[in-house]
């Protein structure tokens, strides 16, 4: 008999999140979701059920901007399952002014990349190795730039845009660097560019920026469309630490292959979250 999978998922109750749900439940996967409202989690769950009354589904309270909430979150994943053949780190978000959590720390930078490495961290351990087991992050496209170490959360002079692009630059840097860390070996990692898609990232934004999501976006139907090419293939055929757009590898800019910047980023980060 083959043996159930099981993903857990983060940004799963709205946009490609949620196609991706559906399509997990449809390949008969046990799905674990992780999020911040109990009222979208119901309602996905709901209709997850109507697509396969068979289907295992587990939803768990988790508020990205709080570490103690991950923490909690991750507690309850590991306990509720023993192994983890897939994890999803998709939920993020574009702030355009400065916001601060509830652990100090600025809200894009702790909800887009502190927020996935933590939930890695506590997570990897519930992963096999050798068996096929992958990570996904969502990345994106505006991964442009560099790292600004000297002031990580923008806080002389915060920016919305470059706070998003430096997160999403971090991904990807730090996609890279798992893959080479023979402690982190026997798993596969990816990290994917969507594309615009019209989804609820920018819905902090002026009503311009919110209608060139909606007018300019793709459907998040047609932005998961990577995210599902990485589930369906298998480890052998794809390649572990790369950044696929449009269903394959694609090259990005010179700063994101540079590992030394991605281990010194690892190591801020690990600093940011000590003693929260």
């Amino acid at each position: 008999m083959t043996k159930t999978k099981i993903a857990v998922i983060t940004g799963a109750t709205s946009g490609i999140g949620k196609v991706i749900a559906h399509e997990l439940v449809m390949c008969g996967y046990s799905l674990i979701v992780l999020g911040r409202s109990e009222k979208k989690m119901a309602a996905l769950k709901s209709d997850l059920s109507k697509k396969n009354v068979h289907a295992s589904i587990k939803t768990i309270s988790c508020d990205l901007s709080s570490l103690k909430s991950i923490l909690e979150a991750c507690e309850q994943v590991g306990a509720h399952s023993a192994q983890i053949d897939l994890l999803i780190l998709n939920a993020g978000l574009w702030n355009f002014e400065f916001k601060e959590t509830i652990d100090e720390i600025e809200e894009t930078l702790q909800v887009n990349l502190l927020a996935p490495v933590v939930m890695f961290q506590r997570l990897i351990a519930n992963m096999p190795k050798g068996e096929g087991a992958k990570v996904i992050f969502t990345s994106s496209a505006l991964h442009q730039g560099t790292i600004n170490f000297s002031d990580l959360e923008f806080r002389k002079k915060f920016s919305g845009f470059q706070a998003y692009r430096q997160s999403k630059l971090g991904i990807l840097l730090l996609t890279r660097w798992l893959a080479k860390q023979e402690a982190f070996e026997g798993l596969s990692y990816y990290c994917v560019h969507p594309g615009m898609v019209n989804t609820e990232l920018g819905r902090s934004a002026g009503w311009f920026s919110r209608s060139i999501f909606k007018l300019f976006g793709k459907s998040p139907s047609k932005g998961a469309q990577t995210h599902l090419y990485l589930i369906d293939r298998s480890a052998e055929e794809l390649t572990s630490g790369e950044y696929y757009a449009n269903r394959r590898v694609t090259r990005t800019t010179s700063y994101s292959y540079d590992m030394v910047v991605a281990e010194q980023l690892w190591h801020a980060i690990n600093a940011l979250t000590v003693d929260k």
